[in-house]
């Protein structure tokens, strides 16, 4: 029983490290995340070094929370993307009125 109840602690603490990457991701900073990666992969280690097979429901909420954190670290680099392209343009068309300007 005591064995079933460090499992499940140990299951809890990988999902809310997960949940806690999630608020990173979506409110920053994002300097935090390599710590929480980090701190986040330990556990997962700690848990696969210690059974052989793993709860399905486990499994289907670490699955999911996975998949939509990696979603959301997509979704913000398409943003870094797009917000560097706008960049680009700004500075070209003040390059180019600036250009405009100095004839």
């Amino acid at each position: 029983m005591i064995g079933s109840m460090l499992t499940s602690t140990r299951y809890e603490r990988v999902l809310k490290l997960l949940d806690q990457e999630r608020k990173v991701i979506l409110n920053g900073p994002l300097s935090e995340l390599g710590a929480l990666v980090e701190r986040r992969e330990a556990a997962v280690a700690e848990i696969l070094d210690a059974e052989a097979e793993l709860p399905e429901a486990f499994l289907a909420a670490l699955k999911a929370k996975a998949e939509r954190n990696s979603r959301l670290l997509l979704a913000s680099l398409a943003g870094v993307r797009s917000g560097a392209d706008q960049i680009d343009r700004l500075i070209a068309a003040f390059d180019a009125i600036t250009a405009e300007l100095m004839q």
